[in-house]
């Protein structure tokens, strides 16, 4: 094993590429950490095995220097060269929000872009671009055809799917069939462990695209008690979590009710408002608006709101006991939950989002 680099002062060098162009063996570190003093450092030298300089800037990229700047946290990343011979370099950050508790990045740790260009000293540079800072935090806007336009409602409808779209995702088991099936006419999740739990969770959910979105399912659930229950939860991790959910309160009836984990992973669970409702389908949806949520209910009549606004700040990276390892983003799907181990299960017909931009 030979070191070729030991890093920069800033300290925390992980994640390596290594590429050769011209004279040079081009060397990129990621450095700071995940959070807001993440970078992207970059080295060369003659010969592959150093000793490797250190870049007239140290970084490539970074946004630590500019925190007014709307994309942070950037670091890792790869460079690239397209087919029309322009050259690029991928990295990670967060698009952080303003909220009660300070800056929160609700869609995590997300992928961009961004055009560089080599110069006479044969050093690679961001390309300047109309937010040019100090001429490290990459753009904040990288022109390209989307696949899609972001806000174009989605509709998932259950009822004729015979496979799980690939927007959704679920925890922790390489064996799906003990936590849903397709084919019934509904999406039918089985019930297991508490939303809280470490280890087998019943829920199925997708990202959270940008800061504001709506979303919203059907379904239809019997609980026979307040062991069982499923809804529509807005989720970062089992301590981090909003949720409304169809469960029975202490004396039987059948209610809607809202359910959080603030944060600390010491906390448990805190029951909030609850209201009656009949037996039969039920649409709950939820609106989620920077760092507000909004859940909302339907039967038989008009949409109703259901509790007050709910802190979505908590539901981000920075949220609750703190940021290390956080970087996944909010997650907003159905889950239900059987504490007997029964199985017990409930049928969601359709799940429905839009985001916000």
């Amino acid at each position: 094993m030979h070191d070729i680099f030991a890093g920069s002062d800033l300290g925390l060098t992980e994640a390596p590429h290594l590429f050769k162009r011209g004279d040079y063996y081009y060397l990129t570190v990621a450095e700071g950490g995940t959070g807001y003093d993440h970078a992207v450092t970059m080295a060369r030298s003659k010969t592959i095995t150093g000793p490797y300089q250190v870049h007239p800037d140290k970084h490539l990229m970074t946004a630590r220097f500019t925190p007014d700047h709307p994309i942070q946290r950037t670091g890792h990343g790869q460079y690239v060269e397209g087919a029309d011979g322009a050259a690029y370099h991928t990295f990670l950050c967060g698009r952080p929000q303003k909220g009660p508790r300070g800056a929160f990045c609700t869609t995590g740790r997300e992928t961009g872009i961004s055009q560089v260009e080599w110069r006479a000293d044969d050093w690679l540079y961001l390309k300047p671009c109309a937010y040019t800072g100090n001429g490290l935090a990459p753009p904040s806007i990288f022109k390209a055809a989307p696949a899609r336009k972001p806000d174009v409602p989605l509709h998932y409808d259950f009822a004729t799917a015979t496979q799980l779209p690939d927007d959704f995702q679920w925890l922790r088991t390489p064996y799906p069939e003990r936590l849903f099936m397709l084919g019934q006419g509904a999406l039918r999740l089985i019930g297991r462990e508490s939303i809280g739990s470490w280890f087998e969770q019943s829920l199925i959910a997708r990202r959270q695209e940008e800061p504001s979105i709506d979303a919203a399912t059907t379904l239809s659930a019997a609980p026979p008690n307040f062991q069982r229950g499923a809804g529509l939860v807005h989720y970062y991790n089992r301590h981090k979590f909003h949720a409304a959910w169809v469960t029975r309160d202490a004396k039987g009836s059948l209610v809607l009710q809202q359910v959080s984990c603030a944060g600390d992973v010491t906390e448990g669970l805190s029951f909030g408002v609850t209201h009656p409702i009949k037996d039969g389908p039920i649409t709950i949806s939820a609106e989620v608006r920077g760092a507000d949520l909004q859940f909302f209910w339907q039967q038989t009549g008009a949409r109703a709101a259901f509790g007050a606004p709910l802190d979505a700040s908590l539901i981000s990276d920075e949220g609750g006991a703190g940021e290390h390892a956080s970087f996944t983003g909010a997650f907003i799907g159905m889950f239900a939950m059987d504490l007997t181990g029964q199985g017990w299960s409930a049928d969601f017909a359709r799940f429905d989002y839009c985001n916000h931009s």
